[in-house]
């Protein structure tokens, strides 16, 4: 899309927004808030995937719209799912996002440390992330480096979430 962001699923998306957090004069980023049905639920998942900014300054701001979509947009007693590009390689948006938003990082709740992603060929930083909320038995899921590390230069994060 218009940001870097897809969300694939294979349950049906009920609404989405593209919402652009873009910084004026810098790269284009931004939000993609989607609802997903899922079936034997009533309450809908709210799946929310990021490319954020290089700069501290453009995340922190990044990270304040990421906060006011979740206050405004997601009812607090839904499921809810933020994953994406953080761009966070010194870890600062895991207090900022559980502090405003009561979201929890999947990697740091079951390891202790954020998954290392990037460069995907040989991860040295803590990049990428899945947070969550209202959600039970989230565990961080290994993914083999070959062919993932040929198809981007950011290695793939997975995670079995339930609701």
């Amino acid at each position: 899309g218009d940001h870097g962001n897809a969300l694939l699923s294979k349950f049906p998306i009920v609404a989405y927004e593209n919402r652009d957090v873009s910084i004026d004069g810098h790269e284009t980023r931004g939000l993609l808030h989607c609802t997903l049905r899922i079936p034997g639920r009533e309450m809908p998942l709210h799946a929310i995937c990021v490319h954020l900014g290089l700069k501290e300054s453009h995340r922190l701001r990044q990270l304040e719209l990421l906060g006011e979509v979740i206050r405004t947009h997601v009812p607090v007693d839904a499921p809810l799912l933020v994953a994406g590009d953080f761009n966070d390689w010194r870890c600062r948006a895991h207090a900022t996002l559980e502090r405003s938003t009561g979201l929890r990082e999947v990697f740091v709740h079951a390891n202790g440390r954020a998954a290392k992603t990037f460069p995907a060929h040989l991860p040295m930083l803590e990049l990428d992330r899945i947070y969550v909320r209202n959600t039970k038995g989230d565990m961080p899921l290994p993914l083999p480096r070959d062919p993932w590390s040929r198809l981007s230069d950011h290695a793939p994060l997975a995670a079995e979430i339930c609701i």
